[in-house]
């Protein structure tokens, strides 16, 4: 299979670009030693849908690669709830069993094992690995209608019955041996929906998670039943130290000896005021920058979307007026609602984006943890002369509109070919500074600016698990991988 084509997946596809020139040939030097064989095994929770599976598959496919080189590689595949309404499995997990694993990764496998089946490779197993997994959903069919706000359920066909089913069926469906929170795994727990019934909820099955009580009280009452278990996804990341809570301190010790590491230390909250976590969620979950949150016109624009988003697509549970993980769900609606929106008319080149793009916020975040990088400031002030055209642009684009001046279309287009010159110069400048790698410790995808440290691309949720990051006092993602372990192996108690 060429690595420059692209694989359909139904509704989406896994791009997969240029293997690495590097890749380690299936018969070398070493091919007579038959190194050991190594086993992935990954859970497909039912809190994942197929694009964090996919990625998190591909993420240890790609680490087992880079520490074991040569030696077989045996996946074996879970899959918790995830079911349809006749009883086999959804949409998400037949695409991850049927067309991810066996259309995109099988040659880079030993054996697969799924549920539905278990294939072994009939050829040698290859070793050029991509270095990169691209996610498309062209058709929209697995994105949440924003500009509807239409309720979206797992699946189209509810059961509908009128009473709730009893905790150890909805247990049962999620695959917990035992009653317990699916985030903290403390008990007792309560039957949370995933979409209220005040907003269109069913009493499904499928339709319910098992949250401790504080848990239930935080998660989001929206009508996108995929943004509920995305942020339990979330809170499984945040609050992950909770669920050695009371863990004898000898099996914490057994478990490290033989290389399993918990994580037993509380990630710091950036403030304890209702909207400080509302702004620390849509920063840790929805990956916000700080110019999300600057004023001016849009900001307007933006409340206003906010309350509408609130008012029909989102509902309060226990009488709690606020929850921070609502409004933050709200906030990200409105904010795609508003981009949306742009005056009739007004393309790309007209609007002002760079200055919010990956690649400035990491070169801002290089210079604040290397003030002397002079490549990373080069890269910030290309991105800050191409957003000052482009609001030119912008400004004079609104005089013609409202005053009907036509000598300054004349102006409008020298603007815009000075807007289109700097920004083509902040893209080439971008190509020649940027350098990409993966993270050898959660294989994903770092960054590096010149000759500035490494740091993760990702927003924080999506460097999962990886110890060479750590959060900062003020509760900022600090993924600077120089500092690499510093915090890790985290101490045993005693």
């Amino acid at each position: 299979m060429n690595h420059s084509t692209e694989k359909p997946m139904a509704a989406r596809r896994a791009v997969r670009p240029e293997a690495t020139q590097n890749a380690v040939p299936p018969g070398g030097p070493e091919a007579d030693a038959k190194p050991k064989g190594i086993a992935l095994y990954h859970d497909m929770r039912v809190e994942e849908d197929f694009a964090k599976c996919a990625t998190r598959i591909f993420s240890i496919l790609r680490k087992a690669a880079a520490t074991s080189p040569g030696a077989p590689r045996y996946l074996y595949l879970d899959v918790q709830g995830h079911r349809n309404a006749a009883g086999g499995y959804d949409a998400d997990a037949l695409e991850i069993i049927q067309e991810f694993l066996m259309g995109l990764l099988s040659p880079y496998l030993t054996e697969i094992s799924t549920p539905l089946y278990q294939a072994r490779n009939p050829k040698p197993q290859r070793e050029d690995i991509p270095d990169v997994l691209s996610i498309q959903d062209p058709n929209r069919e697995h994105t949440f209608d924003h500009r509807e706000l239409r309720v979206r359920n797992r699946d189209s066909h509810p059961d509908e019955r009128r009473s709730r089913p009893p905790v150890r069926a909805i247990a049962e469906y999620l695959g917990l041996d035992e009653p317990i929170c699916l985030i903290c795994w403390q008990t007792p727990v309560e039957r949370a929906h995933v979409v209220p019934e005040s907003l269109g909820g069913s009493n499904d099955v499928r339709n319910f998670a098992l949250l401790c009580p504080r848990h239930h009280r935080e998660a989001p009452d929206v009508v996108d039943a995929e943004a509920f278990w995305s942020w339990v996804d979330y809170a499984c990341e945040r609050d992950g130290h909770m669920k050695w809570q009371g863990v004898e301190p000898e099996m914490v010790a057994r478990a490290e000896s033989v290389g399993i590491h918990f994580d037993t230390r509380e990630p710091v909250r950036k403030s304890l005021h209702h909207f400080g976590r509302v702004r620390d969620e849509l920063v840790r979950h929805y990956g916000w920058c700080p110019e999300d949150f600057t004023g001016g016109d849009h900001w307007g624009a933006l409340m206003e979307e906010f309350h509408t988003v609130m008012d029909v697509a989102t509902s309060t549970h226990f009488n709690v007026a606020k929850k921070a993980s609502t409004e933050a769900w709200a906030f990200e609606v409105a904010r795609k609602r508003v981009r949306d929106r742009a005056p009739e008319g007004e393309t790309d080149d007209d609007r002002s984006a760079l200055s919010g793009t990956p690649s400035v916020e990491l070169a801002e975040r290089t210079i604040r943890k290397s003030p002397g990088s002079g490549d990373a400031r080069s890269l910030v002030d290309a991105a800050r002369r191409a957003d000052i055209a482009v609001e030119a642009v912008a400004l004079v684009h609104d005089l013609i509109g409202s005053a009907g001046v036509s000598s300054a279309e004349e102006v409008l287009r020298g603007l815009k070919e000075e807007a289109a010159d700097r920004t083509a110069q902040f893209e080439r400048l971008n190509a020649e500074l940027m350098g990409h790698a993966v993270c050898r410790h959660c294989g994903h995808d770092i960054v590096r600016i010149g000759d500035a440290a490494w740091r993760h691309a990702a927003a924080a949720p999506m460097s999962r698990g990886c110890r060479a990051a750590s959060f900062d006092r003020d509760g900022t993602w600090d993924d600077f991988l120089d500092r690499a372990w510093k915090a890790s192996p985290p101490r045993i108690p005693r």
